[in-house]
């Protein structure tokens, strides 16, 4: 499963493209190495990304080297969440040429500390995606939902993540991945979770009626 949430967010972060050279690889710890790809017109960086996913408790770690279009060089640190059980946070840097191989992305802290926003929350490998709720940490202040067909499978994700990734992937909606995958998303402002307190104030309230009663 950490290689399939791995292959969600390096399939909209790197795309193999035809004019500028980037060595393009993917493989687990901080560093991989690979063949020079021509990116295309549309491609006028490369990119070195570091991704870490915790799925039930066990982590992994993900670096992918390739071509990438502009937008992507602003996105600097992202995180998923996709509720108690899996969350995913990652850096994108971009480069050129040799400098490339002096790039060593570090995974961004542990964002844990609640926010107060909720968004529904799933990952699933064919639909439909039993979805729970889950508690928005750090910058995460947008709702992901997302779908990318690849071959028979259609991966779905739900969960927070923040503005960055949110404006990366309305970028890429719609465009063709590696061989058939296509991505459909979209994101939405997360909502504040209704504050506990004034309903219990209210029944405090009550009970304070009752008993001068």
């Amino acid at each position: 499963m950490p290689a399939l949430l791995g292959l969600l967010v390096f399939s909209v972060l790197l795309i193999p493209g035809d004019s500028l050279e980037c060595e393009t690889c993917r493989g687990p710890g901080f560093n991989c190495t690979g063949t020079m790809v021509n990116c295309s017109a549309a491609e006028d960086s490369c990119a070195v990304t570091v991704l870490e996913a915790t799925v039930a408790q066990l982590t992994t770690r993900e670096v992918m080297k390739g071509c990438v279009s502009p937008h992507i060089c602003g996105l600097e640190s992202f995180y998923l969440n996709l509720g108690k059980m899996i969350t995913a946070r990652g850096t994108a840097v971009c480069c050129e040429g040799d400098d490339c191989a002096s790039v060593s992305p570090q995974v961004p802290p542990i964002s844990s500390k609640a926010n107060g926003k909720k968004c529904p929350a799933c990952f699933s490998l064919y639909p439909p995606c039993s979805t729970e709720e889950a508690e928005c940490t750090g910058d995460e202040d947008y709702c992901l939902d997302a779908t990318i067909k690849s071959g028979v499978n259609e991966i779905t994700v739900k969960g927070c993540t923040t503005k960055s990734f949110c404006a990366v992937v309305q970028e890429m909606i719609g465009t063709p991945f590696h061989a058939s995958e296509t991505l459909n998303a979209q994101c939405k402002p997360a909502n504040k979770a209704p504050s506990s307190r004034f309903p219990l104030l209210a029944l405090l309230g009550l009970l304070a009626v009752k008993i001068a009663l």
